[in-house]
């Protein structure tokens, strides 16, 4: 396959696995409002917090399930600066190699003020070098969507715990 071809099919991928880490972003905002329901029917909807010991050191065990989750959903959206952020791992790009569609590459390599400078570097690389470059965020970009579904997973299962606890706690009320 020649660099053009390379170029367009890598810049595909990698257009693909930014739209689910959008989907996964979409998911986890879904989740926090799932939750922020849970957590006013809990204090008050349901009142459930006002009610004997039992059933509320339930609802208090449903509460502390409800804002784990709000947590871990929380990570899932903040910005992923580097590939440290996402993998605990450092990685230095070698020099030849320019991730120039990472956003926080550009802004640490390039300050406000050099857009020439960047302008000049992008249009130096060969139609190889961006295909390369495109196949390297296609590769970090699976990376962050893996990790946000992971989180996902768990920001899930800590919600479905917390609304088993609140019905539990509905029941005994």
């Amino acid at each position: 396959m020649d660099a053009e071809k390379k170029l367009k099919t890598y810049s595909a991928m990698a257009e693909t696995t930014r739209k689910w880490v959008t989907i996964m972003d979409a998911k986890a905002a879904f989740i926090s409002t799932l939750n922020a329901g849970l957590l006013a029917f809990i204090w008050t909807g349901a009142r459930l917090a006002v009610e004997r010991h039992e059933v509320y050191l339930i609802a208090r065990a449903a509460t502390g399930f409800s804002f784990a989750s709000l947590l871990v959903a929380l990570r899932i959206v903040l910005p992923k600066f580097s590939w440290l952020s996402v993998s605990g791992k450092y990685v230095e790009y070698k020099k030849e190699f320019k991730p120039v569609s990472f956003f926080g590459y550009v802004a640490k390599t390039y300050p406000l003020k050099s857009d020439a400078k960047f302008i000049k570097d992008v249009e130096a690389m060969t139609e190889a070098e961006l295909a390369r470059e495109a196949l390297e965020q296609h590769f970090v970009t699976s990376h962050v969507a893996q990790y946000k579904s992971n989180l996902l997973l768990l920001a899930g299962a800590c919600f479905a715990i917390g609304l088993l606890l609140a019905g539990m706690a509905l029941a005994l009320k």
